[in-house]
């Protein structure tokens, strides 16, 4: 036994002695990283670099011998990147709604936790502070598979001067969360309307016993269940890290598949990437075969048109701006060619964006 101990006692210090080698490390990178924003800032290259983040982990997974698996490799190194880029200009990154709502756990998700993250009450305000340079990211939700286009996000597109430089897909899950973890403790159960609705058969077979109490918000019911061990909220997982509690039941929600997508707000346009996709706003003349007329640029390139999406525009009864998102980046020169064609043929169009489409670039911290 005296022996195993002495071992174990053996491999701590070797641990801790990679440990301080690691920070080391680390900090060297990231006195590397100050030298090369010095650099990006005099030649006016933008920070973000996707490609060649991008590239940096497909180095390292080849490298990777074991025994950490390419999960974690991306995690870690999606981390220390980040906070490479963050250490060349601090990050600022609004998100609409409440913490621990579905935008800030997305925002957390796409930048790897990595910034400074701060809460904003509506979309608009989201749009107004990467507008006037205050946050250098604003992360807003645009469409849900189920209830489709937020069409706030879509209006707002028209008064502000942002550039779309990312998307992200969120699947909308629902856990159990409370103080204890122990579904016997649970007497009462907080959730937003929507979010008992949406778990209501899971409540019913598992809960009937508990009452239920509606709140206005996901995080308000994190709170709630946070100051009394009787009770649990309905949220997501990344509430329980931000709050303290534990989980009774992952994913209750009665229907999986419910996915929201957001949108990356900033004032850069990432380089291409080869999986990239372009978002346009445009408005045509309110006559007869207007639209099929500004759409057919497109055709005729052979791009290929993923969304199309119409909402009334404030200054004109019934005349609309359309939103579009076509297949490639605004620097291919047939992409450029098309808008331009398309521009022509609109009484307004405006890009909104070139960036990578999601699930193409692994880095998006």
């Amino acid at each position: 036994m005296k022996e195993k101990s002495e071992h174990l006692q053996e491999f701590r210090k070797q641990i801790d002695n990679i440990d301080s080698k690691i920070l080391a490390l680390i900090n060297q990178r990231l006195e590397i990283g100050k030298q090369v924003g010095r650099i990006k800032a005099e030649t006016g290259t933008g920070v973000l670099d996707r490609e060649r983040e991008k590239n940096i982990l497909e180095n390292l997974s080849r490298m990777n011998k074991g025994p950490a698996d390419d999960e974690l490799l991306r995690y870690f190194f999606n981390v220390i990147i980040t906070a490479t880029r963050e250490i060349q200009k601090p990050a600022f990154i609004s998100f609409s709604g409440p913490r621990a709502g579905h935008a800030h756990v997305a925002a957390l998700n796409y930048f790897k936790h990595s910034g400074k993250f701060i809460s904003r009450p509506t979309i608009y305000e989201v749009f107004r502070e990467v507008e006037k340079g205050r946050s250098r990211f604003g992360v807003i939700p645009v469409e849900n598979s189920i209830e489709g286009a937020v069409t706030n996000t879509l209006d707002l597109f028209a008064d502000f001067d942002v550039t779309i430089c990312g998307e992200h897909y969120e699947p909308v899950c629902r856990d159990l969360l409370s103080r204890t973890g122990k579904a016997c403790d649970v007497k009462i159960i907080y959730g937003h309307p929507q979010a008992i609705d949406q778990c209501k058969y899971f409540i019913e077979k598992n809960f009937g016993h508990a009452r239920i109490i509606e709140t206005p918000t996901s995080s308000k019911a994190v709170v709630m269940a946070s100051e009394d061990s009787s009770a649990a909220a309905v949220a997501s997982r990344k509430a329980a890290h931000i709050y303290g509690l534990q989980t009774v039941e992952t994913k209750i929600e009665d229907y999986s598949g419910n996915i929201t997508r957001f949108l990356v707000l900033g004032n850069e346009m990432p380089e291409p990437t080869g999986k990239d996709r372009t978002s346009v706003m445009f408005e045509t003349s309110h006559v007869p075969g207007a639209l099929f007329k500004a759409l057919k640029p497109v055709d005729r390139a052979g791009l290929n048109m993923l969304k199309l999406e119409s909402r009334p525009t404030p200054h004109h009864n019934w005349s609309y701006y359309f939103f579009m998102d076509i297949e490639g980046h605004i620097n291919d020169k047939t992409m450029s060619d098309t808008i331009d064609r398309m521009r022509e043929l609109s009484l307004f169009l405006k890009v909104l964006g070139s960036y990578p489409a999601f699930g193409e670039v692994k880095s998006r911290s």
